[in-house]
């Protein structure tokens, strides 16, 4: 189906295509220049120490656990309200995800109170998720992960560009991870990035990145190395010059669509001030966001299935953020949380609704959005 009003879109132009033919002239495809240079503006972009691009967000998320030498038997702490990722990586090193309910229907990130009932002897680490590019309360969880001595890892694959105090998201935990998936406020296609400040878990993310070699095949290519030892079991999660060259690019208009991200989100509000029928997550947050998700709360009479579909046939594109992860039948079959466990979660799950928000959009997209979805609502209900 062609949308009228995209949920996200692509915003690539000329320059995405002459670098990328740059690269297709260079002919080299992995892990070069390119991929130094993404590094590099990315580490001056978060200012952090050390950076390194990767061939997905859950790439990222698996090497920060193995870096953080999490493994079997092991606890972390997780919301169930995000991409089904977070907990998947968990599960690649052996460790249980440990699900945590959300602060409220406003704050849809995780719960601070929750996360310090469900600390074990077990619990090694917790994976914070910037729900919607909005921050979750690190101050509060790094001086819970502090009292208990527990990594923090970011999944930041909404939050790039968000701040805390003189700090970025990613840049906040031991670890950060972003993914540069083709919704995301930074888009390569496929493609991420983990970042410290740490130099131990930089050089581990290093070897284990690529098969645990001490040397890279650009390294040889260019004659600084002839051979190579293997010291760790590690991966193939390179990123290609192709992925890296969109970034490049990507990288120098995300605060502009960042802004333009707020800009619309900023109208929906405005013009959704009526009618009722729905609740809107994050207003007046105390804490900084970089807007990657417009959600919504559908009212418990609001049949959210007849919603999005009346929205289909007007060509607005919806989906919803998240299913919770602990209701997926692989989770509930081996890892087990029952629904009283995250009631938050639950309802969210139940009645949320993304609504289309991406920096190509204009303000008669969103106004159109809010006008159909006042049209709609009087005859959703039950």
């Amino acid at each position: 189906m062609k949308w009228k009003v995209a949920l996200s879109d692509l915003n690539f132009d000329h320059r995405e295509r002459k670098i990328v033919n740059q690269v297709i002239r260079d002919r080299w495809l992995t892990m070069g220049e390119m991929v130094k240079k993404l590094e590099k503006n990315f580490a001056n972009f978060l200012k952090v120490k050390h950076t390194f691009a990767v061939s997905s967000g859950t790439a990222a998320l698996h090497l920060a656990l193995r870096a953080s030498n999490i493994k079997i038997e092991d606890e972390v702490l997780v919301p169930s309200l995000s991409f089904v990722a977070s907990s998947n990586a968990i599960i690649y090193v052996g460790a249980k995800p440990v699900f945590l309910d959300i602060t409220s229907l406003s704050d849809l990130n995780l719960s601070c109170d929750d996360l310090e009932k469900k600390i074990t002897r077990k619990t090694k680490a917790i994976m914070v998720v910037h729900y919607g590019g909005y921050l979750a309360n690190m101050e509060r969880i790094k001086k819970i992960a502090k009292k208990h001595d527990l990594s923090v890892i970011e999944d930041a694959a909404h939050a790039i560009g968000a701040k805390f105090e003189s700090k970025m998201a990613g840049g906040i935990g031991d670890i950060g991870c972003f993914s540069f998936f083709s919704n995301k406020n930074m888009a390569t296609g496929e493609g991420g990035m983990i970042v410290t400040n740490q130099n131990k878990l930089a050089e581990k993310i290093r070897l284990l990145r690529s098969h645990g070699m001490t040397s890279m095949t650009l390294d040889r290519h260019e004659g600084h190395a002839y051979s190579y030892d293997v010291t760790e079991l590690g991966y193939n999660y390179r990123m290609s010059e192709i992925n890296a060259a969109l970034g490049i690019e990507q990288l120098k208009k995300l605060k502009s669509s960042n802004r333009k991200r707020k800009t619309l989100i900023k109208t929906y509000v405005e013009d959704l001030k009526e009618p009722k029928g729905f609740s809107i997550p994050f207003l007046n947050y105390p804490r900084d966001s970089a807007f990657h998700l417009f959600p919504i709360l559908l009212d418990k009479d609001v049949d959210r299935e007849k919603f999005m579909k009346f929205l289909k046939r007007e060509k607005i594109q919806t989906s919803i953020h998240y299913p919770p992860i602990h209701r997926f039948s692989y989770y509930r079959k081996n890892v087990g949380a029952s629904r009283d466990e995250l009631p938050l979660t639950e309802y969210v799950g139940r009645h949320e609704v993304t609504l289309p928000l991406h920096p190509l959009l204009k303000k008669e997209d969103i106004l159109f959005v809010c006008d159909r979805i006042r049209k709609i609502l009087p005859r959703v209900r039950r």
